[in-house]
């Protein structure tokens, strides 16, 4: 193995560069990964564009990674092996705060999350704990294997809620995490599940990976669609995946009194809400975080089932070479960029 590798630093905003580092050495219950996938998150794009509130430059992104395992550093590595095809859960946290002590932390009061608050996995090789590996399905690529993450991301904000076993959802935006939420919720046994957009191209792919429910409300009465979809029954749950003020409002404004309403999209700017109505109407106006071993092992579980379709989802594939010429695309082809994948 070379003593030296690649790896790409975003230094500023929409200005990437490759620099040449040494190959890590994994330390104590480390694994070493050669990197075989990078996905670009709506977040990375965020900080590409140099407005994601919590991530700054200079910055090496890659917290949706799958890899090869080369080698281990010293102690147990929890029945995993070299040659395993792995996905990274991007999370360390310090096991010591509130949030950890109750098994929340996903919401660590310390939380690191590689890629966005330290070095993530857009290199040719990467040193992480084996702690956060998880095998990848058989039946997925190395690719399949980076959107593992976002669905896991699904699968919590689902769960904020409670079991979602024979409700009936709503779930606003149909980009990619609109779409594993939606994926999610269905395989996880929702009742019924309808997604929205103002974009056919998304709601057509949500049809694709299975979601039959949509409304596109460019064109139709979110309200009445509802109505007609579900028959007369009520909504149980809405999950605003768009991060757009107007969305959320007209969530507010259909939703049945005293349900939750999941916030999973990042708000760019500081929205306006309802909140008279959130109080009036006593919903459970809920955040979500990321995720926990528990929703890791769900979605690998959903995917392995194929009771999550993932490879729809992947638009485009780049070189490793081309980091830059990807993002590009995506700023260029936001409409249709679901999700694109760096491969090593």
């Amino acid at each position: 193995m070379s003593c030296s590798m690649k790896q790409v630093v975003l230094h500023e905003t929409k200005s990437f560069a490759f620099q040449n580092v040494e190959v890590p050495v994994p330390g104590e219950g480390q694994a070493l990964l050669k990197m075989k996938a990078i996905g670009i998150c709506g977040s990375d794009i965020h900080t590409y564009f140099g407005k994601h509130p919590f991530v700054h430059t200079p910055i090496v992104l890659g917290h949706e990674a799958s890899g090869e395992i080369v080698s281990f550093g010293p102690g147990a590595h929890d029945g995993l092996k070299e040659g395993d095809r792995v996905v990274i859960r991007p999370q360390r946290t310090c096991g010591r705060c509130r949030p950890c002590r109750e098994g929340r932390y996903n919401i660590c009061e310390s939380l690191n999350v590689l890629g966005c608050l330290s070095t993530g996995g857009s290199s040719e090789y990467f040193a992480v704990e084996h702690s956060i590996l998880y095998k990848i399905p058989d039946t997925l690529s190395f690719a399949e294997g980076t959107v593992l993450e976002p669905l896991a991301v699904g699968v919590h904000a689902v769960k904020r809620a409670g079991d979602p076993a024979g409700k009936n959802i709503l779930v606003c935006g149909a980009g990619t995490i609109g779409n594993v939420v939606a994926q999610a919720a269905r395989g996880l046994g929702a009742r019924n599940v309808i997604i929205t957009d103002i974009s056919e191209y998304k709601l057509d792919l949500a049809r694709t990976c299975g979601i039959s429910n949509t409304v596109n409300v460019k064109d139709a009465n979110l309200r009445e669609s509802v109505d007609r979809i579900l028959g007369g029954e009520q909504l149980d749950l809405i999950l605003e995946c768009s991060a757009v003020e107007s969305v959320l409002n007209d969530a507010i404004d259909i939703a049945p009194k005293g349900i939750g309403i999941v916030i999973v999209g990042v708000f760019e700017d500081m929205p306006k809400v309802d909140m008279a109505a959130v109080q009036d109407r006593e919903y459970a106006l809920l955040g979500t975080l990321m995720y926990t071993h528990e929703d890791y092992v769900d979605a690998i579980r959903l995917a392995g089932e194929q009771k999550a379709d993932l490879k729809t989802l992947i638009t485009k594939t780049y070189p490793f070479e081309q980091y830059a010429e990807a993002f590009q695309y995506v700023e260029n082809n936001r409409a249709t960029a679901q999700k694109v994948i760096i491969e090593l």
